[in-house]
C-alpha cells in the first residue's frame, strides 16, 4: 500500500488549520471526510499523529515528523497545480506540425516567437509523418509530396528555387 496524496493533503489542511472542521471548509469537502482520511493515515502510519482536544488538533511528535517529511512535495505540487491551473484560463492553443529540419529550418524558425500559438514540432520521414497525421498524432504536415490519402487537402506552402552550381 502507497501514501494516498488526498490523505496527506488532508493531514496538512488539518495541521495547519488546526481543526477538522477548518480543514473540511479549506478543502472542500465532508467533516467526516476529513476524519477518514486521517484515520486511514494513522492506519498506514501505525502512529497517532494528532492529540484530539475540545478545540484543537494539536499534532504529536509523529505528526510533526510526518509533517516535514510531506510539505515541501506538497507544496511543489500546489504550487504545480497553480500554475497549469493558471495557464489554462489564458491557454494559448497548441499545434502539432510535422516536417523536415531544412524546411522548418528556412521557412518557420524566425517566426516562432510571434505565432498566437503554441508549436510542436516533429521531425522525420514523410510516410511516417503522413501516417501520424492519419492516427491523429499531428495536426498538420509540411511536406514536398502528396500521400495517397483522399481525404485530405494539400496546399501550396511556399516555393523553393534550386541552384546548380
Amino acid at each position: 500500500m502507497k501514501w494516498n496524496l488526498e490523505w496527506l493533503r488532508t493531514f496538512k489542511a488539518i495541521y495547519e488549520t488546526g481543526t477538522l472542521s477548518a480543514a473540511a471548509q479549506e478543502l472542500f469537502i465532508s467533516q467526516p471526510g476529513v476524519s477518514l482520511h486521517l484515520n486511514s493515515l494513522e492506519a498506514f502510519t501505525g502512529h497517532k499523529l494528532f492529540d484530539r482536544s475540545a478545540r484543537r488538533m494539536v499534532p504529536t511528535e509523529k505528526g510533526k515528523i510526518v509533517y516535514n517529511y510531506v510539505i515541501d512535495p506538497l507544496k511543489k505540487l500546489e504550487t504545480g497545480e497553480q500554475h497549469f491551473h493558471k495557464r489554462a484560463l489564458d491557454e494559448r492553443i497548441t499545434i502539432s506540425i510535422g516536417m523536415c529540419f531544412e524546411t522548418f529550418q528556412y521557412t518557420l524558425e524566425e517566426h516562432i516567437a510571434q505565432l498566437p500559438f503554441n508549436l510542436i514540432i516533429k521531425f522525420g520521414e514523410y510516410p511516417q509523418m503522413q501516417q501520424d497525421l492519419d492516427n491523429g498524432l499531428l495536426d498538420l504536415i509540411i511536406t514536398p509530396q502528396k500521400g495517397n490519402q483522399q481525404n485530405l487537402q494539400y496546399e501550396a506552402f511556399s516555393k523553393e528555387r534550386i541552384v546548380l552550381i
